[in-house]
């Protein structure tokens, strides 16, 4: 993918489709990486939209995912929606929710053996 190779040995960029999250320790280091991360754009081409532009944030939802320095943790409403997802009766509906819980397995603990059970009617189809 193109912004992968524009953002590549750059091991404090996370990248997304047009998404670009900058993960600094500092202030300092922040303006360090975003010099950069703008020689780098600057250098493939790529203009970005001020307006859809965030900087020196310490905290913000990326991904179903918030962060913030204390870690980061699955969105509220994800888990809101994986704990009210309608008990599945078909095989299509299993394999959604499995989805929906599959995205958060790194922060259940124990993943693999509760989601175990599910898994094997999958199998079984």
């Amino acid at each position: 993918r193109f912004i992968d190779e524009v953002t590549r040995g750059l091991d404090f960029c996370y990248a997304y489709l047009d998404d670009i999250l900058v993960a600094s320790q500092s202030e300092e280091e922040h303006d360090a990486h975003l010099t950069q991360l703008f020689q780098r754009l600057n250098d493939y081409g790529v203009r970005l939209n001020p307006d859809k532009c965030m900087f020196y944030a310490a905290e913000l939802d990326f991904l179903g995912c918030h962060i913030s320095p204390q870690g980061i943790r699955p969105l509220g409403s994800k888990v809101v929606a994986i704990r009210e997802f309608p008990q599945p009766t078909t095989v299509q509906e299993l394999r959604q929710f499995l989805g929906c819980v599959n995205f958060y397995r790194r922060f259940i603990p124990r993943a693999a053996v509760l989601l175990s059970p599910l898994e094997r009617l999958l199998a079984a189809q």
